[in-house]
């Protein structure tokens, strides 16, 4: 089973993903008024990148953020699924994002 452990850093918050106790992956964010902006987000499995993408969305909004934003240097299939549109700078707004269904799931 995989779970998503968030902590919070100096300056920002990292969500890792595990794949029972092995790291399968991980997303640095920074969330600032309405805005939460993706740093940096690793993962080789695109279905955990999803997945890492959802829950860091999900801590950002909980502290009330409607926005997020993710530099197109990370873009990846994975946040285009999620509605992540854009040019040097892709967002989406998070309440859109959360509602589309489980990539992996075909829902």
């Amino acid at each position: 089973m995989i779970r998503f452990v968030p902590s919070e850093k100096e300056n920002c918050v990292e969500v890792v993903a595990y794949d029972g106790e092995n790291p399968a992956g991980t997303a640095k964010f920074n969330v600032e008024g309405f805005n939460m902006s993706f740093i940096s987000v690793e993962s080789t499995d695109d279905i955990i990148l999803e997945g890492l993408a959802r829950a860091s969305m999900n801590y950002a909004a909980n502290r009330n953020a409607y926005i997020a934003k993710i530099s197109k240097e990370f873009d990846a299939p994975a946040f285009r699924r999620l509605g992540f549109e854009g040019e040097d700078v892709l967002s989406v707004e998070i309440p859109e994002a959360l509602m589309s269904g489980c990539s992996g799931c075909h829902q």
